[in-house]
């Protein structure tokens, strides 16, 4: 069963100063999701706006940026939105579900979904994914991270504070099977091991995908 968006707002509230402390300089630290964010920013230089879905302390956002693309922070929790504008002044940022992206059809040049996915069940991971297509400008790509394994991990408490969350991890291949079927293209996937004493330790996988034109 899928998480109630409500239970993940609340989770993510509670954790947000402690993830945005520990979290939010993690790229420094990762040459991988560098290089292929700074990918993602030229190919769609001069297109249009960039979404960062589940941007929490605002990182991504900020790299994104800093590489020149028009980009938009994009969180469900109100607190995660007020760290990322409280540690990043000069970008934007705005509380909006996932869920409800394709309210704006083609609104993005690309989508930027570092670990967004990661609470979905196999019914909402389809519904995110189509509202994913519907705010993509035809031709638009996709970046998606997520977590490589088999069962998932529960946690009713995070750094001290109580929470109720469940992390999918994916198989080899799955996400790439669902964004087809959501009719996105898979364009690329790729897997690396974790980086030592700056994440979770689980292998990641990060699949390029783009609405077909």
């Amino acid at each position: 069963m899928a998480q109630s968006r409500a239970a993940l707002r609340r989770s993510y509230d509670a954790v947000a100063a402690d993830y945005a402390a520990r979290l939010g300089g993690e790229l420094a630290h990762k040459p991988f999701d560098r290089a292929r964010l700074r990918d993602l920013a030229a190919r769609v230089a001069g297109r249009g706006l960039i979404g960062d879905i589940g941007c929490g302390p605002g990182h991504v956002t900020a790299f994104l940026a800093a590489c020149g693309a028009d980009a938009i922070g994009l969180d469900l929790s109100p607190a995660m939105i007020a760290e990322a504008r409280a540690r990043h002044p000069g970008c934007r940022f705005a509380v909006a579900d996932l869920h409800a992206l394709g309210a704006a059809p083609g609104r993005f040049a690309a989508l930027v979904l570092f670990y967004a996915l990661i609470h979905e069940d196999d019914a909402s991971l389809a519904a995110a994914l189509a509202a994913c297509r519907a705010a993509l400008a035809p031709g638009g790509p996709l970046l998606a991270a997520v977590h490589l394994g088999e069962a998932p991990v529960h946690l009713e408490e995070w750094w001290g504070h109580p929470v109720a969350l469940t992390f999918r991890f994916f198989a080899e291949g799955e996400l790439e099977a669902a964004m087809a079927q959501a009719g996105l293209r898979v364009l690329r996937s790729e897997a690396r091991a974790p980086y030592a004493g700056v994440e979770y330790p689980s292998r990641r996988a990060y699949v390029l995908a783009e609405r077909p034109a």
